[in-house]
């Protein structure tokens, strides 16, 4: 009786580590490891990402709303020009209406 024979009895088979099915195993326990690689590479890069497009979005906010205010301030200032002396801005409605009149006669 042989030593494989013996073990196969037993129910403890002795795996050749240049077996297919040695092998498949092999595999299969490498692609798991790069399967939790990639997951982790990935898991990590979306938290970048979100970092600095969430740094992004605080900065842009905060531009808008400084550019909100300017307007605001110049809009106001406008709007107390116009008060003061509405001439000049009836002139420049009235012209800009008789140019569109004559832009849409061609």
């Amino acid at each position: 009786m042989s030593l494989n024979t013996l073990l196969t009895q037993l129910g403890l088979q002795r795996h050749d580590p240049h077996s297919l099915e040695a092998q498949l195993h092999a595999m299969r326990r490498d692609v798991h490891g790069i399967r939790q690689s990639l997951s982790r590479q990935t898991g990590q890069a979306a938290n970048h990402w979100g970092n600095q497009l969430h740094d992004i979005g605080s900065a842009v906010a905060t531009q808008t709303s400084e550019l909100a205010q300017l307007a605001g301030q110049e809009a106001r200032k406008g709007a107390g020009m116009i008060r003061r002396d509405p001439v000049p801005a009836i002139a420049l409605a009235g012209t800009a209406l008789l140019l569109m009149r004559l832009l849409n006669r061609r």
